[in-house]
């Protein structure tokens, strides 16, 4: 029975270091870094807004006010 115990204490301590083993190794790697070969760009945020809140006002109102 105790040996049973020691021999699962010590396949959790093993999973537990492989685990922090590979979350360092994955986190440690360096980022590549590529220059964007096409520009990407984003319509402004005003617009978004102003098109959102028209989309609210439009719909139909479906609540009962008495």
């Amino acid at each position: 029975m105790n040996l049973m115990r020691k021999n699962f204490a010590l396949a959790m301590v093993a999973l537990l270091s492989l685990t922090l083993a590979l979350a360092a190794v994955s986190c440690g790697q360096k980022k590549v870094e590529e220059t964007p070969t096409t520009t990407e760009t984003m319509p402004p945020a005003d617009n978004m807004m102003t098109d959102s809140t028209m989309m609210d006002s439009t719909m139909a109102d479906t609540t009962m006010q008495h």
